[in-house]
């Protein structure tokens, strides 16, 4: 089997990270990896807020929680990962939430290339749409989060993958 191919088959969203911090360098890889992502009409309209600060990450989630985001008791959204990038687009720009998952993909899968884990979250949606939280992304005028990554080293193996269902494709000829 093809290597790339066997990439997309193995990697598994992570839920657990030790707290290394990721190298300047590998970080660098992931993102350019996300800029490469197909963007609508070839306009790269996305921006990448790159967090690392522990405090601003719980600044996130509080903002979550605080504009109705219900977690878990014990939940913790980023899973303790050293880093957080959040995809953000113009507001009025039609393609813009498939502009950002399609960069989250190619991180997670750059991450899962270079021996990191991933995770792609949306539940804090409402906290990173927060105006304190916006505030702190340093975001081009008129962007709004879509969705974010967290990534950083496994704590441990990958979950093993779930069983894929049998009846989820139509082939129309």
């Amino acid at each position: 089997m093809n290597e790339s191919y066997e990439m997309l088959l193995k990697r598994r969203s992570i839920r657990a990270y030790r707290p290394d911090p990721i190298p300047d360098d590998v970080l660098d890889r992931i993102l350019l990896a996300g800029k490469y992502a197909p963007s609508a009409m070839g306009l790269q309209n996305r921006h990448f807020s790159v967090v690392l600060n522990r405090t601003l990450m719980n600044e996130i989630v509080a903002a979550a929680e605080g504009n109705r985001a219900a977690f878990a008791p014990g939940h913790v959204p980023f899973y303790g990962a050293p880093a957080v990038v959040v995809l953000s687009a113009p507001k009025d720009f039609r393609h813009g939430r498939e502009d950002c998952a399609c960069a989250i993909e190619n991180i997670a899968l750059a991450a899962y290339a270079l021996g990191l884990g991933s995770c792609y979250i949306c539940s804090v949606l409402p906290g990173l749409r927060d105006a304190s939280v916006e505030a702190k992304l340093d975001l081009p005028d008129n962007y709004e989060p879509y969705g974010c990554i967290c990534v950083g080293y496994p704590l441990g193996a990958a979950p093993e993958p779930k069983r894929r269902r049998a009846d989820d494709v139509s082939v129309l000829r």
